[in-house]
């Protein structure tokens, strides 16, 4: 019998172990539906349109820029792993000052460009102060006289 339980336990313990290594695929934002897509025509879609079928825009332009922005992404983590990003598309549509759909368009994750972050330091004015100048530079400038 206590044979028979230690194979249970290791068996739900490799099921349970084999589970939390794989990996996890969350979506991010607002990936459209292809289908809902394909039913909005340019030049006879208005904004009231484009909302019902595909919701409200993640973003919209800037300065009353006539562009609504559907932003979404799809991301993989693996245990400990950083998670990486599998799938990110992001569908722009133009209107007309009328309110029709003038153009959509799309952009995948081919079309973004990776940021190089620069390591270098900006140079500040003064003199970069070490602790031991710090305890030299501070011999003589208190005063042990109670002025009372």
């Amino acid at each position: 019998m206590p044979l028979m339980r230690f194979r249970h336990v290791l068996a739900t313990l490799t099921i349970v172990g084999l589970a939390a290594c794989s990996p996890q695929v969350a979506t991010h934002g607002n990936l459209v539906d292809p289908d809902a897509l394909a039913k909005i025509e340019p030049g006879r879609s208005d904004q009231s349109t484009v909302l019902s079928l595909l919701g409200s825009p993640s973003t919209r332009g800037n300065f009353n820029e006539p562009t609504w922005y559907y932003i979404g992404q799809k991301t993989k983590r693996q245990a400990f792993y950083r998670p990486e990003t599998i799938e990110r598309k992001v569908i722009y549509i133009d209107f007309e000052p009328a309110g029709t759909v003038k153009s959509i368009g799309s952009l995948d994750i081919e079309d973004g460009s990776k940021i190089a972050f620069v390591t270098r330091e900006t140079p500040t004015a003064g003199q970069r102060v070490t602790l031991i100048k710090q305890l030299i530079g501070n011999i003589g400038r208190f005063n042990t006289t109670d002025n009372q």
